[in-house]
Order: C-alpha cells, then structure tokens, then sequence
C-alpha cells in the first residue's frame, strides 16, 4: 500500500492511515431518507448493487517526541470474514515506515468494531494486543458501556467485537480511562463528545493559530455538512448524535479547525451554507471516492 499524503497542524505531524474501504447500504447513513437521495448526496463511489463504497481512515499524529495512533480499523480478521476491502491499518503503516511498537499511544474514539478491530490479533495463548507498549484510551462511558450491561444493547457484531479486542487490552494493563477533556499530549486534547456511542471522545489538535478536530464518527459523510439531522442506523443516541455533529460543526468554524474523521473521504473546512454547512477541501480526496474522479 502507498503512504497516504501527511499535512500538519503547526507542529503537529500528521497523517490519515487508510485501513480501506468497506460496502455499506445507503439507509444505513440516514435512516427513514429516500434511499435516492441519500445515493445523490454521498461523496462515497457506489457499485452495481448500489452499495456505497464508504473509506475507513484512522489518524497519526506525531507531538512532544511520541506517536499516537487514532482507532485502529476493522482489523483483518474481520474484513476477511465479511469479505470487504478493509483490515489494512497494519500495512499502510508500514508503508509509512511506522512498526506497531513505535506506537506510544492508541487513542479510541469509540468501540464500534470498524474502530477497534484492529487492535489485538490470535496469538498462541489467545489474543493479544498489536500496539503492546502503546497506552490505551478510551472515554470511562464508552468503556464501561462495551465492558457491561450495554452490550445487550447493541448488535450482535458490535457486541462480539467488543468482547474480543477489549478485555485483552485490560488483561495487558493497557487501558487509560478517560473522564473529562483531556490534554494526552502537547496540543493534543480528547473531547467527550457522546451521541453516535454512549463515550464517544474527538480530538483536538493545538499548535501555534492553527487547529484541528478529528471527529471519529461524528461525521459519517460528507453529506452531513448539508443534512445535520441525518443519523445512521447504529446511533446510540440519535437526537444526541445530531446535536454533537451540530456543535462540532459550529466549534469547527468559530475556531477555524481543520477537519478530518474516520469516514470523510477529504479533509477540509466548514463554512455555513443555504441554512446548514459544507466542507471546502484541502488536500487529496481518498483514492476511490467521487471526489477523487
């Protein structure tokens, strides 16, 4: 795989590591909207089923000397099992010259499978975690959610992935818990931000006038910017979800923060449009997307 393109927030270096691309149906982005019009306003290709073609990019950032990795993909496990082209985290970091042991820090957005599939793999004593020296965190609502009764709450898929790639990372004595906004490294903030899962967090990057918000899920497409009020089929909370995505927005513009989230196939900034938002580019849309034709 080639190393995708790496950009900076001031000091802050930073690179979106492709993990792939997985095939969703549309009304699994907006539930209850024409599945026309949510094909027309996607940014993600479709193929000959109508199945839209939806990336999955994790982020790397280098600040204060160490790296951090945020969300670790579906895992290659999983993708193989589902038959989707997904799973690569592992090799497009390789391809940036980055080992998992050069990993000081895993930050978890949220514990849906596509975000933590890739952080353990079998070993011969059972699983273990890929990123074995790197810290661990995750907002204390999201892990106590995927750890007890809130699995009964959730899809089977969901709950089973959380059953395996957390509890190794505890037995490791890896986990981190987060409970309030959280400075992890110079510049470097996580945000509780629940809505799309029980303790889901986005991260803030600070350097010199310039910054930045990963949002993890808060944004699954880039037709939110136009459609706010859209929420996909796996919300823990939808009202909540759509009002998250709202304030991120607004925070995103008051403050000039670049944006950037596991699902957007481009980067960008928001700007207030027709009553709602839209994302001006920067940079290189991810390979396979309509942007990127």
């Amino acid at each position: 795989m080639q190393p995708s393109e790496r950009f900076a927030v001031g000091s802050i270096e930073c690179q979106i590591i492709p993990d792939g691309v997985v095939m969703y149906e549309p009304a699994d982005l907006a539930v209850g909207v024409p599945v026309a019009e949510i094909a027309a306003a996607v940014t993600a290709g479709t193929n000959d089923k109508g199945e839209l073609a939806v990336p999955y990019n994790c982020l790397l950032i280098r600040a204060g000397g160490r790296t951090a990795l945020v969300d670790a993909g579906l895992g290659a496990e999983a993708a193989a099992e589902w038959g989707e082209q997904a799973g690569r985290l592992t090799d497009s970091l390789a391809a940036s010259g980055v080992t998992p042991d050069q990993v000081d820090m895993v930050i978890v957005s949220h514990a849906h499978l596509d975000h933590i599939g890739g952080l353990t793999v079998a070993g011969d004593g059972g699983r273990v975690p890929v990123f074995a020296r790197a810290r661990h965190y995750f907002c204390e609502a999201e892990w106590n959610f995927w750890t007890g009764q809130g699995l009964a709450q959730v899809p089977a898929d969901l709950a089973d992935g959380a059953r395996t790639h957390l509890p190794p990372l505890r037995q490791a004595g890896l986990v981190e818990i987060v409970t309030a906004e959280t400075e992890v490294l110079p510049g470097v903030r996580l945000l509780p931000f629940p809505g799309h899962t029980a303790g889901h967090m986005v991260v803030a990057l600070s350097s010199g006038d310039e910054g930045a918000l990963y949002l993890g899920d808060a944004i699954l497409d880039e037709a939110n910017f136009a459609h706010p009020e859209w929420v996909s089929l796996v919300e823990w909370n939808p009202a909540m979800a759509a009002a998250a995505r709202t304030a991120l927005i607004e925070k995103a513009i008051d403050e000039n923060r670049l944006l950037i989230a596991f699902h957007l196939a481009a980067r960008g900034f928001a700007e207030r449009a027709a009553g709602n938002y839209r994302l001006r580019h920067v940079g290189n849309p991810v390979p396979g997307s309509r942007q990127a034709r």
